[in-house]
């Protein structure tokens, strides 16, 4: 049986600047595809379940221009999942507060629950203050350590809704600890890099396995 996964959000899932293919979602597409991981191991649940993966990542985007495109880009497909990412740019350009930005995505995840489409959220990468002070947007007056702490309560909410999450804001600060790094896991203190995108694919898949979402 096919499952059809959309994933929709900002310019992270759309895998700014390296392109759709080399995204998170473009990775996992390729290891649900090929039924192995990023170590060469066998993905048990992937010989048995095909799964359609669609991209329907915007730059830019916040959580009210996902609301906007919802019916288009997630009911229309009939999919079976949804995974959301977003709430940087709510934050980055003050658009929205965590709690605002919060209750967009919980009036989604509720059209959504109608249709019979499971939600699942991706928590925001979080990020690097210092790197994109200077790289990004620079001399806008944005503090990024609000932008932060923003990201941080607005994952914590997602994380208190009770449906399945992948701990990005966490799992990507983890990550950067372990590279020693910063530059390894960031273009420009936003946007990750190659390898940030294939690490986030690997957690994501550990969600599918764990949560047993293929079935």
């Amino acid at each position: 049986m096919r499952k059809k996964i959309i994933f929709i959000g900002n310019s992270i899932v759309a895998g700014y600047p390296w392109g759709k293919s080399k995204s998170f979602t473009g990775v996992l597409r390729r290891m649900l595809k090929d039924g192995v991981d990023n170590s060469g191991l066998p993905i048990e649940f992937a010989k048995n379940t095909g799964f359609d993966l669609i991209n329907k990542g915007v730059n830019g985007d916040t959580t009210s221009g996902i609301a906007a495109r919802f019916e288009q880009d997630v009911l229309s497909h009939k999919p079976d999942l949804v995974f959301y990412h977003t709430g940087a740019n709510d934050f980055i350009y003050r658009e929205a507060t965590p709690a605002e930005a919060f209750a967009n995505l919980q009036d989604l995840a509720e059209r959504a629950d109608r249709e019979g489409i499971k939600t699942v959220y991706i928590t925001p990468v979080p990020v690097d203050a210092g790197k994109a002070g200077y790289m990004w947007l620079a001399g806008c007056g944005i503090s990024y350590d609000a932008v932060n702490r923003d990201l941080e309560a607005f994952s914590e909410m997602l994380k208190g809704t009770g449906r399945p999450f992948v701990d990005m804001n966490l799992l990507y600060r983890e990550f950067i600890s372990e590279l020693g790094d910063v530059d390894l896991a960031y273009l420009d203190g936003v946007h990750p890099t190659p390898a940030g995108h294939e690490f986030m694919a690997e957690q994501i898949l550990d969600l599918i396995e764990k949560e047993k979402l293929y079935q």
